[in-house]
């Protein structure tokens, strides 16, 4: 288990910490910062890489990040407050609060804050990409989606859907009738002196860029209007605002804490436990509170959110049984923050976990790759499209970006973020048809139709 005091003293951990996030740095391409505190004590905070490659500016733990869907737990704890101060009730339907939006009287807040309401995902849709980076509304984003038939009966499933936070941004609008971004900054981040967290609307000093992979080489990122991600993935934020934010969120003996809690919203209970399963037959134990996941699944239950936005990944943790809060925000899009920060406890516990190591690649003809292009059918409205860009050969899941795959055989190729393989498949005239993919404890075949 987990001891500060060593940890503290001989820093065997730290240097432990240390060797595992440069082997990510050097084999991995990760760049960022990670900041890991026991209770409100910051033990180990570091930048790696740089937050803008052209300036050769580094990261450091003052730098800002995009934080993605971290952003739904500001805003379920709105609602929640909104909540407290009488003006809304999460149980009561849309149609109380939107009563033109379409199924409003079947859907619940409760419903919007736990995935649960079927509405379909817009950044799943086949022309997210394209519209993406183009000046928007709330209303035209809603619009986008509003009209769609519900992809199953309210309450019955859990599917993830960003249409679902971004419609809860226009409901905190309407209720409080103050913008999302001034609601948030005035009644969350101010009282808790987070004042290097907003709603990225506009330019915002000691941003970091946002870099994706391409082969080997950091390039920009695609641009995104942040007006598209609204309560759903727009909020940008420091390591050292995260991890204040989950001090208060999980209130430990620190006073200033506790009293902003109370002027901030008097409980949030009801966000950090199990409101419905995510429905994982392999995982029964993985839940979603509002905005954020309950894992009672690992070995040490730990709640938290990852996020993901182009060119940033980022992951907020906290596990109860050790106090312990965990951060890692990334300026490059393939990085998997939840295995690193997952790989951290683990060395913080004296558990196995896997250190990156040079990838050893094997080498594959440019005619070869060409043979594994085409589009996969997976499941129903979700293709994986395999193409090759600069010579590297790269996925795309329907909605999704593009993520490298690297070869460790003629046939098998794998990906770090998210981690999985891939394996293609031949029929007897040694033409691919398929691929299967292993992702977790997950296994699927993808049929070639093109």
């Amino acid at each position: 288990m987990f001891n500060p005091t060593e940890f503290i003293l001989n820093q065997s951990y730290s240097s432990k910490i240390e060797q595992y996030l440069q082997s990510h740095y050097k084999y991995r391409h990760f760049m960022g910062v990670v900041t890991i505190l026991y209770g409100n004590q910051v033990i180990f905070n570091q930048g790696y890489g740089m937050a803008d490659l052209e300036k050769q500016l580094p990261n450091t733990p003052e730098t800002k990040f995009k934080i993605g869907s971290v952003t739904k737990q500001f805003t379920a704890a709105a609602i929640l407050q909104l909540q407290e101060k009488g003006l809304l009730d999460v149980e009561k339907p849309l149609s109380t609060y939107l009563p033109n939006y379409p199924n409003g009287d079947r859907l619940t807040i409760h419903h919007l804050l736990t995935h649960t309401a079927g509405i379909p995902n817009l950044t799943s849709f086949p022309d997210y990409s394209v519209w993406m980076n183009q000046p928007t509304t709330l209303d035209k984003l809603i619009n986008r989606f509003e009209n769609l038939p519900l992809e199953f009966e309210p309450g019955t499933q859990h599917r993830y859907s960003n249409s679902g936070y971004i419609i809860l941004t226009k409901v905190i609008e309407v209720v409080s009738g103050e913008s999302y971004g001034d609601y948030i900054q005035k009644n969350l981040l101010q009282p808790l002196g987070m004042n290097s967290t907003g709603y990225l609307s506009t330019d915002v000093s000691g941003l970091a860029e946002g870099y994706i992979l391409k082969g080997n080489e950091y390039q920009q990122a695609d641009s995104i209007n942040m007006d598209t991600a609204q309560g759903a993935g727009a909020l940008y934020s420091t390591t050292a605002d995260l991890g204040r934010w989950n001090q208060f969120l999980f209130a430990n003996d620190d006073p200033m804490i506790q009293a902003l809690s109370q002027d901030a919203i008097g409980t949030t209970a009801s966000m950090i436990s199990p409101q419905v399963s995510l429905g994982i037959d392999v995982a029964p134990n993985l839940f979603y509170g509002y905005g954020l996941v309950i894992d009672r699944e690992s070995k040490l239950s730990r709640i938290g959110h990852s996020g993901g936005i182009n060119g940033f990944t980022a992951s907020l943790m906290y596990v109860p049984d050790l106090d312990i809060t965990t951060i890692v925000l990334s300026n490059v899009q393939s990085v998997n923050p939840e295995a690193i920060a997952t790989d951290l406890i683990a060395i913080l516990t004296n558990e196995s976990y896997e250190k990156p190591e040079p990838l050893e690649q094997v080498v594959i003809t440019l005619k070869k790759l060409q043979t594994y292009v085409g589009n996969y059918y997976l499941m129903p409205g979700f293709d994986i499209s395999i193409f090759i860009e600069n010579n590297q050969l790269q996925a795309q899941g329907t909605g999704q970006p593009a993520i490298n795959l690297y070869p460790v055989s003629e046939k098998t190729f794998v990906s770090f973020s998210p981690k999985l393989t891939i394996v293609f498949n031949y029929n007897t005239n040694g033409i691919i048809e398929s691929f299967t993919l292993f992702q977790g404890e997950q296994e699927n075949i993808a049929y070639k139709v093109d």
